[in-house]
């Protein structure tokens, strides 16, 4: 994986965590999931196999 993957991961997941008050803690922790989903499926990871 690329560190330009890498880092827009990165910018993904401290978009996500935002500021209090700034979205839903509900919809912040749906972008981290998606992300995390994205990454283990980059490094070809099964989710449904963990």
């Amino acid at each position: 994986m690329s560190e330009d993957t890498v880092a827009a991961f990165t910018d993904s997941l401290a978009d996500a965590a935002g500021a209090p008050g700034a979205r839903p803690i509900a919809q912040r922790l749906d972008t981290i999931e998606r992300v995390l989903f994205a990454l283990a499926r980059a490094q070809g990871i099964d989710r449904d196999a963990v």
